[in-house]
């Protein structure tokens, strides 16, 4: 990787110095655990970029032949689609870096499905979401709001996942040997269903910044055309969505009023030149809004029950995305007039359309200030 530089006024550019890694747990595992986006989901699947859940650091893995705890994984991470991602951190210097741990994930990822529950990862995943202060529910939407399913069904789909070894590995290193870049290759060019990943966390300072720049190695083109992805299901609790399924189930379930002011607001934010994510909730329909320019996350998500909710929980990627965030949780709050909790930057308020149907016209009003706010890039 080249170096990363400062740009001073005037255009001059200043390297800053490359930061090598001493304490494994302080400035990787630590660094990971308050910020999973270090996990580059928009480079792991740039159409859908992946967005994570945390299980538990330092996942025990039980002994095949005693069932007692013999190794521990030093991240658990599910994704929107209920896919199991072990994490294992390594410094550059640490030889292991090179051969012992990849046989180590190996045998994590052939042994999990025999010994966790989804009531077990469930439990630890309660237990991580609510040292956030969220509680399971919060945490499982924050993947994606447009989806409409229980904490009890995604954690059945993680069981499943397991289960079919629908899987990710990813090793996440300050710096990567080639070795280990070549055998990262070699097993996504062979594995159907499983990915395995390579991350590299380089660190840069100067005047007293750090600059942490992710990158993705071993997920190649030809590596994504071999897998085969098993869709994993529970019966009868998902669907996919569109307008006219979305538009019948509302009609049915709050009266044509209501449901005429919602495809209203649809047909609006369409013209305004917002883009539309569909969800897939098998007893309601629902649909997200989202300023596509800015980010794939949507800004608000509205259900055929009525219930809209913001979404500025996970509206935090870069600088711009939280000025939108922060104008978004504005307008609500000053235009429209409705209740947005203090501590909205890590939440999902949910409003029943009793509170907000009558301010349809409003809502419109904000969202196209807000697109004409954000409809050029920032200089």
């Amino acid at each position: 990787m080249a170096n990363v530089y400062v740009i001073r006024n005037g255009g001059v550019t200043e390297p800053m110095t490359r930061v090598r890694c001493q304490d494994e747990d302080q400035e990787l595992q630590q660094l990971l655990e308050k910020n999973p986006d270090l996990l580059p989901g928009d480079q792991i699947d740039p159409e859908d970029p992946r967005r994570w859940l945390l299980i538990k650091r330092e996942m025990p893995v039980p002994d095949p032949n005693t069932g007692t705890g013999r190794w521990s994984i030093d991240f658990f991470f599910v994704d929107q689609d209920a896919t199991p991602t072990f994490v294992e951190c390594k410094r550059f210097a640490d030889t292991r870096a090179r051969r012992e741990i990849v046989g180590q994930m190996l045998e994590y990822a052939a042994d999990g499905h025999y010994y966790w529950t989804a009531e077990e990862m469930r439990n630890l995943a309660e237990a991580s979401s609510k040292r956030r202060g969220l509680d399971l529910e919060e945490a499982v939407q924050q993947l994606n709001p447009t989806q409409e399913e229980s904490p009890d069904a995604f954690f059945d789909r993680v069981q499943q996942n397991l289960r079919e070894g629908q899987l990710r590995i990813v090793f996440f290193l300050e710096d990567s040997p080639m070795e280990l870049r070549g055998v990262v290759d070699f097993l996504n060019k062979q594995l159907e269903r499983s990915e395995v990943l390579l991350v590299e966390a380089r660190q840069y300072t100067r005047d007293g910044v750090t600059v942490v720049a992710p990158t993705l190695f071993g997920y190649t083109e030809e590596a994504r055309r071999v897998k085969r992805t098993v869709t994993v299901t529970t019966a009868g609790t998902r669907r996919k969505w569109d307008k006219d399924s979305f538009l019948a189930d509302a009609n049915m379930k709050l009266g044509s009023k209501d449901a005429q002011a919602i495809e209203t607001l649809y047909e609006q934010a369409i013209s305004m030149g917002y883009g539309i994510n569909w969800g897939t909730g098998g007893t309601r329909g629902s649909f997200g809004i989202k300023l596509s320019r800015i980010s794939p996350k949507t800004l608000l998500t509205v259900r055929s029950n009525g219930v809209l909710s913001l979404n500025l929980g996970w509206l935090n990627a870069t600088e711009e995305v939280m000025r939108v965030r922060d104008r978004l949780q504005q307008f609500f709050a000053s235009k429209v007039g409705l209740n947005v909790p203090a501590d909205y930057e890590r939440r999902y308020p949910e409003y029943p359309m009793s509170e907000w149907t009558s301010k349809v016209p409003t809502i419109i009003a904000a969202l196209k200030e807000l697109s004409k706010e954000f409809s050029e890039p920032v200089n």
